[in-house]
């Protein structure tokens, strides 16, 4: 039974809030880019994973629970499909863990499907508790490959693009929509005359206290654009002029949103009763005020327009999309109609600010981009004046040690007597060592309980290690996956060179040194020293020799110290000058040469790979032999059924000189 978490309020209640979930399918999915790949999710929007069960008692089950550890330390929820197995009963909810209680009812969607965005408001609209999205990511499991909306590499396809939108959506509209009950009344503005758009469906969804969404769905073949018609509080109609919704797309819509502090305009306490937000062109996913701006971010794939009902004239500049522009204000009705610019990525996300007026205070952040992991950062905020410096205070999410330091002016003969110089102040943030990298923290600068100023700094490890050059196989024609640990091949006579990149991600130029090591193997150097920019890669080259090693794969290792330690296993393959061998990794066979690589999954021939040309000599993956387990001799590999393949056969089978195997199927298109 498919099972998606929610509050335990929203299963008793009949209003239309929903969960966005995602299936993790952890047990199908390379162990270490589960790190990587939840961090994405949660980077995203997504607050919750469904977790397929592992085998209670086996050493599944153990990997189970470290990917709900892993998930514990993102602050995220997870549940299973399933029960849960006793030894992680201690990582339930009821025990203060991320494993949630379940309610059924959620529908579920396929990332890689088409109309995806269409489906998700349908179930929004219908009351659906939850929607849970599958096939997100590339897999390979018992089955063999199946192609994700996320490759490998982590590289997106533009299926998840509703994905994206879907996140954002629930995050700003989720606990609202708790609240909310059909509104009836929304309907197309027609023209005399003219017939109903086919395709096109309308719903408002509207609180007690007058917040409402409308949701359009378009499921023609042609974009629409019109006016609709929808319902502000009272029963007071509402215009919502040139609205344009894409061919297969859907919106949804803000009206009648209150300008008070509350889930809706995060830090809104500048605004007076009677201000809101009347009504918006383009999704809207975040509104929150600061500074004395309030700034929005829309998914607008056209452009749009937010009108704004005030109590005073905004005394602007409007910035919408990065650009100054000019916008509307009516001194009769008091509203401020603001363009809002098509989003150019493929959520069409785009941000607008408007100042309001000037605040009597401020404080921001001059440099706090990123945190180091397993360092402290010093972050240093500029505040307009010493009184608000002392009255203010640093809130951070998650919870990190902190301590402030006040930057005194330094006595100068030159300044002016009464100058208003900045004051600042140097806040030391210590990151644990179990943070993971690619999260983000949350800090933000408040005082007299008003939020001045935040930022989203991302938690990375201080230096990262890879090699560019590692053996990747062809899955797909979009996807491929690199063996781990990173496999670089060298021949035997002449060895190779193993390159390494090597970014830091402090804000400073920092020096390294790096070594490397191999069994069996000599390199030269053995070490090198390397300074690189804040934020930057530079790669560092050795030459390994491997003459007096045996052809196959060894272990080694590169080790960073000096402004930073990190570790990398990385494994050598080393490959006869003449002749060829057969191996096996990651649960892949090879038949490699010094010039071909051929590489196989049981049932399917993925890859017959020309190396110095990087041709591909395979039009497509086929499946020439029988699926079932492969077993590797010295130079060949025998295929269930006991049929032995070399590489002379390849060549043979790629270049069409003869059949495939008695009984087998060639099924390149």
């Amino acid at each position: 039974m498919i099972r998606a978490a929610v509050l335990l309020a929203l299963a008793a209640t009949s209003g239309f809030g929903w969960v966005e979930s995602v299936e993790f399918p952890w047990n199908s999915f390379p162990e270490h880019l589960w790190e990587r790949e939840l961090v994405w999710l949660k980077n995203i929007g997504i607050r919750h994973v469904s977790l397929t069960p592992g085998n209670a008692g086996t050493a599944e089950s153990a990997r189970l629970a470290r990917v709900v550890q892993i998930v514990r330390r993102l602050d995220l929820e997870a549940d299973l499909e399933g029960p849960v197995p006793d030894e992680l009963q201690p990582l339930t909810r009821a025990h203060g863990g991320p494993l949630t209680e379940a309610v059924a009812g959620a529908v579920r969607i396929a990332a890689t499907e088409p109309d995806t965005l269409i489906r998700e408001r349908h179930a929004i609209n219908s009351g659906a508790p939850a929607i849970l999205w599958s096939d997100v990511e590339d897999t390979i499991g018992p089955n063999g490959f199946k192609a994700g909306a996320v490759n490998f590499a982590g590289d997106e396809t533009p299926a998840t693009a509703p994905l994206r939108r879907a996140a954002l959506l629930s995050g700003y509209w989720g606990a609202a929509f708790n609240e909310m009950r059909i509104a009836p009344g929304a309907r197309v503005q027609l023209a005399p005359g003219a017939k109903s758009p086919e395709g096109l469906s309308v719903t408002e969804f509207q609180s007690q206290a007058g917040a409402a969404a409308v949701s359009i769905i378009n499921t023609s073949k042609a974009t629409w654009t019109g006016e609709i018609r929808a319902m502000e509080r009272g029963g007071k109609p509402v215009s919502l002029l040139n609205v344009s919704v894409p061919a297969h797309g859907a919106m949804m819509l803000p009206v009648h949103i209150p300008l008070v502090s509350g889930p809706l305009c995060k830090g809104c306490t500048g605004f007076a009763p009677s201000d809101y937000l009347v009504y918006a062109t383009a999704e809207l996913n975040t509104m929150e005020y600061e500074n004395g701006i309030i700034a929005m971010e829309f998914a607008a794939s056209a452009p749009g327009e937010v009108v704004l009902q005030l109590d005073r004239e905004p005394s602007g500049p409007l910035v919408a999309g990065g650009r100054p522009r000019s916008f509307d204000w009516d001194e009769q009705t008091m509203r401020a109609r603001l363009p809002i610019p098509a989003g150019k990525d493929a959520g069409g996300r785009v941000r607008i600010g408007l100042a309001m007026d000037a605040p009597d205070h401020t404080a921001f952040f001059e440099n706090a981009r990123v945190l180091m992991i397993g360092e402290a950062n010093h972050l240093t905020a500029q505040f307009s004046s010493k009184e608000i410096a002392e009255r203010s205070r640093l809130r951070i999410i998650p919870e990190l040690p902190a301590t402030q330091t006040a930057v005194r002016k330094t006595d100068s003969p030159d300044e002016p007597a009464g100058s208003s110089e900045p004051v600042r102040s140097v806040y030391h943030v210590n990151v644990p060592k179990t943070a993971v990298h690619g999260d983000h923290a949350e800090l933000a600068l408040e005082a007299d309980g008003i939020q001045m100023s935040h930022v989203r700094p991302q938690i990375l490890r201080p230096a990262t290690l890879r090699f560019p050059d590692a053996i990747q196989v062809r899955l797909a024609r979009a996807s491929s996956y690199r063996l781990y640990p990173a496999t670089i091949g060298v021949n035997a006579r002449t060895g190779g060179e193993i390159t390494v990149s090597v970014r830091n991600n402090a804000p400073e130029i920092r020096t390294f040194k790096l070594a490397i090591s191999a069994d069996g193997l000599d390199s030269s150097p053995a070490s090198q020293n390397v300074t690189i920019g804040a934020s930057a890669v530079r790669d560092v080259s050795f030459r390994v020799f491997a003459n007096q090693t045996s052809p196959g794969l060894h272990s080694g290792e590169v080790k960073l110290s000096g402004a930073a330690e990190a570790a990398e296993p990385f494994r050598v393959l080393v490959i006869p000058s003449k002749g060829e061998m057969a191996w096996t990794a990651d649960g892949f066979y090879f038949l490699e040469s010094a010039a071909l690589r051929a590489s196989f999954l049981p049932g399917a021939w993925l890859e017959y790979l020309a190396k110095e040309r990087g041709e591909e000599r395979l039009p497509a993956p086929v499946t020439p032999f029988s699926p079932g387990p492969i077993a590797t001799e010295r130079d060949a590999l025998v295929f269930s059924g006991g049929h032995t393949v070399r590489m002379p056969d390849l060549e043979r089978l790629a270049s069409r000189k003869e059949p495939a195997p008695r009984g087998q199927t060639d099924r390149r298109q």
